[in-house]
């Protein structure tokens, strides 16, 4: 090949290398995330009520500049999602035989196993209780976002809108409970669920589960629980955000706030109600190249 076509198809080359890698920025973000727990359909009591709790989100992104006003953002993010409830609130029956059979390995006496039967089938569905609730959840969040970017004039300001679609990963999942109660058979609670129950089976759970008997009488205290088992381990939703950046030669400063919603429901058994997760955020973050 003719070394001057050679020279220039190298020097084309590296010249398109280096306007693509120009375009091509790298950034961090953190900041707050204001996440919440939704009803998703078949409603129960359990599944209600949620309000925000306060929760911390970060992540790293690409972001590829297509025209000097859209771009396309690749992302890898922790986010903190979940939802508390505080004051007399659900919980369910099933949950509280199953941990007190497994922690006492009831499967040897049948004696013991047909106590707890009975009892469980004189308790309310849903039992109640006057603590302080909170549910956690921790994600790894892919999001690919399409965003338009508005120049302010001449200046280092502008803003931008960007949208998309995210899948998620669940990593934990906790629900930490604070405070002390009794366990009550209805949400006013008026009425204990020891009191339900019949006087034999009474007498046979006094002798068989005295530990058992003396959670459904006395104010008991109440503490975490892990239920990354009982959660779906994948989510799929939208996010999106409206930002004000900040360019510093061909870097830049940023702020934005938005906010992102999943589309499944995360509980495996829909038994107790079903939830679906969203978050509102704000963010800071800084965008560099390499080049």
């Amino acid at each position: 090949m003719n070394p001057r076509i050679s020279g220039c198809m190298t020097a084309v080359f590296l010249t398109l290398s280096v306007a693509t890698a120009q375009n091509v920025k790298f950034g961090f973000r953190a900041g707050l995330n204001l996440p919440n727990i939704t009803a998703g359909g078949n409603n129960t009591p359990v599944s209600e009520g949620y309000a925000s709790r306060k929760a911390f989100g970060t992540g790293l992104f690409t972001e590829l500049q297509l025209t000097p006003a859209w771009s396309v953002r690749l992302g890898v993010e922790y986010s903190g999602q979940g939802g508390k409830k505080n004051g007399m609130q659900a919980m369910p029956t099933q949950r509280l035989v199953t941990e007190t059979a497994t922690a006492m390995g009831m499967s040897v006496d049948q004696n013991i196993v047909g106590a707890l039967t009975g009892a469980a089938a004189q308790m309310p569905l849903y039992y109640y209780a006057d603590i302080d609730n909170t549910v956690k959840f921790d994600y790894v969040m892919i999001p690919l976002l399409a965003q338009y970017t508005i120049h302010l004039g001449k200046s280092p300001w502008s803003v931008y809108l960007h949208a998309g679609p995210f899948v998620s990963f669940l990593v934990s999942g906790q629900q930490a409970s604070k405070g002390n109660s009794r366990l009550y058979a209805d949400p006013a609670g008026t009425a204990l669920c020891w009191n339900g129950i019949d006087a034999q089976t009474q007498e046979q759970l006094a002798t068989l589960l005295p530990d058992f008997a003396a959670v459904l009488q006395n104010e008991i205290p109440f503490g975490s629980t892990n239920i990354t088992g009982e959660m779906k381990s994948t989510n799929f939703g939208v996010t999106g955000n409206i930002g004000l950046r900040y360019r510093c030669n061909s870097n830049f400063f940023f702020i934005e706030a938005g906010g992102n919603y999943g589309f499944i429901t995360v509980q495996q058994d829909n038994s107790n109600g079903s939830n679906r997760l969203g978050a509102a955020s704000i963010m800071a973050g800084y965008a560099f190249s390499f080049f």
